[in-house]
C-alpha cells in the first residue's frame, strides 16, 4: 500500500490535461546545444541538454519512464547530454510541448495521441472505439506500416516518435454496472473534448459532458454527471472511487501514449547521441511497461479492498457494433481517412460489418 501511495498520491489524469489549458509556461530557456558549434556540423566535444516534460504528478509512472530515460541517456553520453525531467505540466500542456518542439524550445515530450492529431490529422483515427480489441494488437498496428506511415507524417511536421507505451484501456466508473449498452442509454458520462470519445458516446446512447477534470469528483458526488472514464491508475489516484463504487471493464478506448522528440533538435546530435536517445527511449518505454503493469494489479486489489466493485462485461460485442458509426464519421473527417481505417481494419481483424 506504501508503494503504491508513492507512485500515485495526487495524479492528474494525462488526459484531460492534454485537452485542457495547461500550464503555457514553457519554463526555463531552450535547451538543445551547449557551448561552441563547429561549422562542419556537431563536435563529438558538444554537449546537449534535453529537456522532457509530461502532463502529470512526479509520483505518477510517467515520471518513472522519463528518469529511467534520463539515467540512461547520461550514463551512456558520459555526460555530453544533459537531461533535465520536468513533471506537472511545467512545459505546458502537452499541446503547448508539441508546439515547443516544433519551434525549438521543448526537446522531448511524453505524449498522447488526442492533441497529436491538431498536428497530424491522421492520429484521431488512433482515439476510435472499440478500434483495438488488445493492447497487443494495438502496440502491433502502432509499431508496425501503419505506424511507420504515421511517423512520416509526424516528420513532416518536425516530430519524431522513438517510442510507444502500452497504457491500456480506459474504463467506465459509475454508482451502477455497465454491462450492456442499454445501461449507457441516457447516462450523463465526462468525457473529454477529443470528437472521437464525443461520437463514440453518442453513438452508445449516453449523453457525452465535457467537464474540467479538476471539477470531476465534485460532479460525482453531487449528481451533475452520473459517470465517468478513465484508466484504473487515473480513476484510484483521484479518489474517484469514494464516489463511484462501480468500476466496469468496458475497455472502450486504448490509451496510445509515445516518447516524443523535435526533429530539429534530434538532427543537431551527432549519430552515436542520435543512437543513444532512440535506444534509451525505447528501454525507457519497456520500464515504463512494467512499471504500469506493476501499478495496476496493486491499484485493483486497493480499489476492492476500499469497497469497489470491479465489473467485467461478458461481451463487448453490443459495443463494438454501436460503436462503428462513430467509425465512419471520424474517418470522413480525415484526410484519406475511408483509406487508413480500412489499413487499420485489416490490420486488426474488424470490419464495417
Amino acid at each position: 500500500m506504501k508503494k503504491l501511495v508513492v507512485l500515485l498520491t495526487m495524479m492528474v489524469l494525462f488526459a484531460l490535461t492534454a485537452c485542457g489549458s495547461g500550464s503555457t509556461d514553457t519554463g526555463a530557456e531552450s535547451g538543445g546545444a551547449a557551448g561552441e558549434t563547429s561549422s562542419e556540423g556537431a563536435s563529438s566535444e558538444e554537449t546537449f541538454t534535453i529537456k522532457i516534460g509530461h502532463v502529470l504528478d512526479e509520483n505518477y509512472h510517467y515520471q518513472d519512464g522519463a528518469n529511467h530515460f534520463k539515467e540512461l541517456v547520461e550514463e551512456r553520453s558520459d555526460g555530453r547530454i544533459i537531461v533535465d525531467v520536468h513533471a506537472n505540466s511545467t512545459l505546458g500542456n502537452e499541446r503547448d510541448m508539441l508546439e515547443g518542439m516544433q519551434m525549438g524550445t521543448v526537446e522531448m515530450g511524453i505524449i498522447s495521441s488526442g492533441p497529436m492529431a491538431g498536428f497530424v490529422p491522421e492520429f484521431a483515427l488512433l482515439d476510435l472505439g472499440y478500434l483495438f480489441d488488445s493492447s497487443e494488437i494495438a502496440q502491433e498496428v502502432l509499431t508496425g506500416p501503419i505506424g511507420e506511415q504515421l511517423n512520416e507524417k509526424m516528420l513532416d511536421v518536425g516530430i519524431r516518435r522513438l517510442a510507444t507505451i502500452d497504457a491500456g484501456f480506459r474504463n467506465i466508473y459509475a454508482s451502477k454496472p455497465i454491462q450492456t449498452v442499454e445501461d449507457l442509454q441516457g447516462l450523463k458520462i465526462r468525457t473529454l473534448e477529443t470528437p472521437a470519445h464525443l461520437e463514440l458516446f453518442q453513438e452508445l446512447g449516453a449523453a457525452p459532458t465535457p467537464m474540467a477534470y479538476s471539477e470531476l469528483y465534485t460532479g460525482l458526488q453531487q449528481g451533475v454527471v452520473d459517470a465517468a472514464e478513465n484508466v484504473p491508475e487515473a480513476f484510484y489516484s483521484s479518489q474517484h472511487f469514494e464516489v463511484s463504487k462501480v468500476y466496469s471493464e468496458t475497455q472502450h478506448v486504448y490509451l496510445t501514449m509515445m516518447y516524443l522528440i523535435s526533429e530539429d533538435f534530434y538532427n543537431q546530435l551527432p549519430a552515436d547521441l542520435q543512437e543513444i536517445v532512440a535506444e534509451a527511449a525505447a528501454e525507457a518505454a519497456e520500464y515504463h511497461n512494467g512499471v504500469i503493469a506493476e501499478v495496476k494489479a496493486d491499484i485493483y486489489q486497493s480499489l476492492e479492498e476500499s469497497g469497489v466493485e470491479i465489473v467485467q462485461v461478458d461481451d463487448l460485442t453490443p459495443f463494438i457494433e454501436g460503436a462503428k458509426a462513430s467509425w465512419v464519421k471520424i474517418a470522413e473527417s480525415v484526410p484519406n481517412g475511408d483509406a487508413l481505417l480500412a489499413d487499420i481494419l485489416e490490420a486488426t481483424g474488424n470490419t464495417l460489418e
